[in-house]
């Protein structure tokens, strides 16, 4: 009996991990496959959220959190599609390049350097 419900809570706990995990609350892309960019903003309605970089021009797409101590997020929005961040690369090979990223209303734009891209910033809520 001990045994079968131990299983049982075994199970339980099994069904129920998913709802432990966050949710992305928007994600900015832009490009194509061969010089695709993307930034995910990991959390929950307009806290502070986790932010993942990824792109095919940086670590062959491989996803990089970035570490809030490199980057200020002056504004982030769900609701309203907005966000002004502007990442600093500490030195750091294993992270990318200082970029700035910034959207209204879903149309956003990232500055890597000389480079300019547009984008789109898409949140659910």
């Amino acid at each position: 009996m001990i045994r079968k419900l131990a299983s049982a809570a075994t199970l339980l706990a099994l069904v129920n991990q998913p709802a432990l995990a966050s949710q992305t609350a928007c994600t900015f892309s832009a490009g194509e496959a061969s010089r695709y960019y993307e930034l995910e903003f990991i959390g929950y309605g307009d806290a502070d959220p986790v932010i993942v970089f990824s792109s095919t021009t940086f670590g062959s797409g491989k996803p990089v959190t970035l570490d809030p101590a490199d980057y200020s997020l002056k504004h982030f929005s769900q609701k309203a599609r907005k966000v002004s961040l502007e990442f600093r690369n500490p030195k750091n090979l294993a992270l990318p390049p200082s970029f700035n990223l910034n959207a209204v209303g879903g149309r956003a734009i990232l500055s890597i350097g000389s480079s300019v891209i547009e984008g789109d910033l898409k949140c659910d809520y």
